[in-house]
């Protein structure tokens, strides 16, 4: 009965642990399903994942690894809408997720702090709304963050010295506003916070950085204009305020470009007036010689030096003497009487 009972107890606790160790199937399949809610919710059509296909790492922009989604990239695939909870979220071991370019809109998902793993997050170019969550700074092993290019509002939290692994934050063209907090990143190398309607002064942790990067807000102080004393407001932002889906100046590439566009246009107009000045210039000296040749031409066949108007003048015509020529006399001879049978010469007269 002993053994019995033990040969029992080890296959009772055999399946109890088979019962509660997760199989990569099944983690595989939860994915899968995260998916295909996603391209429900967002998606539509854009996203031609063939649902018929048992693993989703097979699809276009999902990324396997170890029977898990570990990246996800749909950049500029046309999906809009809000995002729902239990998509995105529920890819809990996701390291890399682009959803950039598209037309995404409304809050963030509560349930994407659950993606523990994740490292790098865009998501610019959308039209995600209001604050930036605070479930976002429990992400610690963030390293790029990119909400560029959103209407992302309300003061800049200084959560974002919880993300400590940051290297990359661009929260430009949004609408943050408020002072820029003291934000302390050891090893962060790409800023940028130009855009916004923040105010205040430049905290000098983040002095260092590039002028370009504070553009288009009320800000003060290095590597800006200097704050003015006695507590004068500044003025407010007049960059990238313009009305549309995002409050935003005309970038540097395309200023470059219409600037050189137009010296371009500049160059080729003078251009053209210079080749029609030529031709015309050309054209005159051509025909001046083809007269004076003409004029040289006329004087070499008369072998004369042509007379100016004055001097044609003063040349008197020639007169006309007609000479009387004479008639010539006829003399006639007379003609002696021929003897009989003699034949009378013949005398040729010759005229005068």
């Amino acid at each position: 009965m002993g053994l019995s009972f033990c040969v029992s107890l080890t296959m009772l606790l055999l399946l109890l642990a088979l019962t509660f160790i997760p199989t990569g199937t099944s983690d595989l399949a939860s994915d899968r399903a995260a998916l295909l809610a996603l391209r429900s919710a967002v998606g539509g059509r854009t996203l031609l994942w063939n649902a018929a296909q048992d693993t989703p790492c097979l699809w276009a922009g999902v990324q396997c690894h170890a029977d898990r989604v570990t990246a996800l990239r749909l950049p500029g695939v046309s999906l809009s809408g809000q995002l729902p909870v239990g998509t995105v979220g529920n890819l809990t071991r996701l390291r890399t997720l682009s959803l950039r370019l598209n037309a995404l809109s409304g809050p963030l998902p509560s349930d994407l702090s659950s993606c523990l793993d994740l490292r790098n997050l865009y998501l610019h170019g959308n039209r995600f709304s209001g604050p930036v969550p605070d479930f976002l700074f429990t992400l610690h092993g963030l390293v790029r963050l990119n909400l560029a290019g959103n209407n992302f509002s309300g003061e800049i939290s200084p959560g974002f010295n919880n993300l400590t692994r940051l290297r990359t934050l661009y929260l430009q063209n949004n609408r943050f506003s408020g002072p820029i907090p003291d934000l302390k990143f050891a090893n962060l190398d790409q800023f940028n916070v130009s855009f916004n309607q923040l105010n205040g002064s430049v905290p000098e942790s983040l002095r260092s950085k590039p002028e370009s990067c504070f553009l288009g807000n009320s800000l003060c102080g290095p590597p800006l204009e200097s704050c003015p004393s006695h507590g004068i407001a500044l003025p407010p932002a007049t960059a990238g305020t313009g009305s549309g889906k995002h409050k935003k100046g005309l970038s540097g590439g395309a200023i470059a470009g219409i600037v050189i566009g137009s010296v371009l246009g500049l160059l080729l107009l003078l251009l053209l007036l210079f080749v029609l000045c030529r031709r015309r210039r050309s054209s005159t000296k051509t025909r001046s010689v083809d007269v004076a040749a003409v004029k040289q031409s006329e004087v070499d066949n008369l072998g004369e030096k042509p007379l100016t108007e004055a001097e044609a003048a003063a040349v008197p015509e020639p007169e006309t003497v007609l000479e009387q020529v004479p008639e010539p006399e006829t003399v006639l001879e007379p003609v002696p009487e021929l003897e009989t049978g003699q034949e009378p010469k013949r005398r040729i007269w010759a005229e005068p």
